[in-house]
């Protein structure tokens, strides 16, 4: 039964928006990086809020791309 408990808390984390400075704040706990690094990840994005799948998923972006 705590499985699921968890499973569920980890959906509604997942579907819950976030602006980007609550993200930054908890960068270390949620993502396993440093703020800048979703700072710059988000830079450009024209939305204010966000889910930590979307987050997740312009960290591993940002993170694999070339530097000009």
């Amino acid at each position: 039964m705590a499985s699921t408990t968890k499973m569920a808390a980890d959906t509604r984390r997942e579907a819950a928006l976030h602006t980007a400075d609550e993200l930054m704040s908890h960068a270390e706990d949620l993502f396993g990086v440093r703020k800048e690094v979703v700072h710059a990840a988000l830079f450009g994005e024209s939305e204010e809020r966000f889910t930590v799948e979307q987050v997740m998923q312009k960290i591993k972006q940002f993170m694999k791309a070339k530097v000009k």
